[in-house]
């Protein structure tokens, strides 16, 4: 069977059997790019990695390899991508690839261009980390960060794009997290609320002492979420053991990383280079849980165009 794509190990020919459609073999349904390193936000508990971001030509390649592995979706998240001057681009070169897509954004930047690539998205992530602005802006370190988040939810909701809600729980804001359902009646378009249980990672590892909760008061936060009134948006809750092996992840240089395993002074180590090693490489070295990522990702699939 003749094979089509690219894979940077195989390369300048095209790839072999055993890289073609490696990651869909173990289970592998959707890749997270940290496409874009810088952030209009400076979230001290931020897990976002630095370093020089591939340029287009390298991330088309990326998001080729993606689709030659075998998954079916791509995330493009950051720092923040809509502050990444190709966005729109790139956005449209997954289409092209046939890949499902999702955008993380933190809805701070929201030029014309980047608002009708969000419109191409099957699904679009957005972060609300407290009931009003006073709240949120201070968790977020960013005055008016909640109205922007709100006035993005309202327009996506107009145009029909499913969204998915996330809210970090942690020592500053745990609190008033159960009072952010009431905000959702109005959203027909939010798909999940999740209720993310802070990691120590990146940033987040030098500040854990200002952000980390116990399981018990995690806990106590989501049976209150649930009590409260919100919607009938399904509440989902990620924390603990659900998060190993869950996410396969590429950095804004390209490095492959997975959330399973010890970290390294608060970052995962990485398993090789999606533009330049084999993809059955990185398959098999790529720290990953089926049942989890299966889990996490199953019942929400960005389908493809």
């Amino acid at each position: 069977m003749k094979t089509l794509g690219f894979c940077g190990g195989c390369s300048p020919s095209e790839p072999s059997a055993a890289c073609f459609d490696s990651f869909r073999r173990i289970g592998l349904l959707k890749v997270h790019w940290e496409c874009w390193t810088e952030c209009n936000l400076a979230c001290s508990f931020c897990y976002r990695t630095r370093g020089t971001p591939l340029n287009t030509k390298e991330a088309k390649l990326l998001l080729s390899a993606v689709r030659t592995g075998g998954s079916q979706a791509i995330v493009f998240a950051g720092g923040d991508p809509s502050i990444r001057p190709d966005i729109a681009e790139l956005i449209e070169c997954a289409h092209s690839n046939n890949l499902g897509v999702e955008v993380q954004t933190n809805a701070h930047h929201l030029s014309s261009k980047f608002l009708q690539a969000l419109r191409t998205a099957q699904l679009v992530g957005l972060s609300l980390d407290g009931p009003d602005a006073a709240s949120h802006d201070a968790f977020r370190d960013k005055p008016g960060n909640f109205a922007r988040v709100i006035a993005l939810m309202k327009q996506l909701n107009e145009w029909n794009i499913p969204v998915i809600l996330r809210s970090v729980v942690a020592k500053p804001n745990f609190r008033r997290i159960p009072e952010i359902g009431r905000l959702l009646a109005d959203f027909g378009n939010v798909k999940r609320w999740s209720l993310l249980e802070f990691s120590a990672v990146g940033a987040g590892y030098e500040h854990k002492n200002d952000y980390a909760i116990d399981e018990q008061t995690f806990g106590a936060v989501a049976d209150e979420a649930h009590n409260a009134p919100h919607g009938t948006t399904p509440i989902d809750l990620y924390a603990g053991p659900k998060k190993v092996g869950t996410y396969a992840l590429i950095t804004p240089t390209g490095n492959v990383y997975g959330t399973g395993g010890s970290l390294e002074n608060g970052v995962h180590p990485t398993v090789g280079s999606i533009v330049c090693d084999h993809l059955r490489d990185i398959a098999k070295k790529l720290p990953f849980s089926k049942k989890n990522h299966e889990a996490r990702y199953i019942n929400i699939m960005p389908a493809s165009s």
